[in-house]
């Protein structure tokens, strides 16, 4: 960050390093004048943003990676979404595609196909997963037309117990501990 310090109506710009500002009290100063901004890490930052030599991503056996290296597939991987400034929310991402993934291949090998004509026709329901945050518990959710992103929809309400029973444990860490960012406010 550049900055200008003046003393006795005399001036000297500096560039002082982002993390060594922080632990200045000129840091707090800034902050309360609006500043500079305390930016909440997110885990998705770039190695660069956060002074870090290293980043993760998860490979093609859902093994989250270290890489230390600068190479051409930096800017690959952050573009497609699989790049991370911290294992936790690498792992934890990890975790919830590979959950997303095997939901969607058990829906295909035990339900019927829900075509975008069943999604036209409100008469037909669909079935999905929903948490009840109040009660603290897995409940069937029920959609007509609304179709959103990454839920898993079933033809009937006995194929969606059918799947919470086979992924139980997986849906209630999902619902209930996933953190896909490290500044989520979480059991708050």
């Amino acid at each position: 960050m550049k900055v200008e310090l003046k003393v006795n109506d005399k001036s000297v710009q500096a560039e002082i390093p982002e993390e060594q500002l922080k632990e200045t009290v000129l840091f707090e100063q800034l902050k309360k004048l609006g500043l500079i901004e305390d930016k909440p890490k997110t885990g998705y930052e770039r190695r660069e943003e956060c002074n870090n030599k290293k980043y993760y991503f998860v490979n093609t056996i859902d093994l989250v990676i270290e890489n230390e290296n600068t190479v051409l597939f930096d800017q690959n991987r952050y573009d497609v979404g699989n790049y991370y400034s911290d294992k936790t929310i690498a792992e934890n991402n990890a975790r919830a595609d590979r959950l997303l993934r095997c939901l969607r291949q058990w829906q295909a090998q035990n339900d019927k196909v829900i075509s975008v004509s069943d999604w036209k026709n409100d008469k037909i329901n669909k079935y999905c997963f929903a948490y009840n945050y109040s009660l603290n518990e897995l409940n069937i959710g029920i959609e007509r037309k609304l179709r959103r992103p990454n839920a898993i929809y079933f033809s009937t309400s006995q194929k969606t117990e059918e799947a919470i029973e086979v992924f139980k444990d997986e849906l209630l860490w999902y619902f209930t501990e996933y953190v896909q960012r490290l500044d989520e406010a979480q059991n708050g």
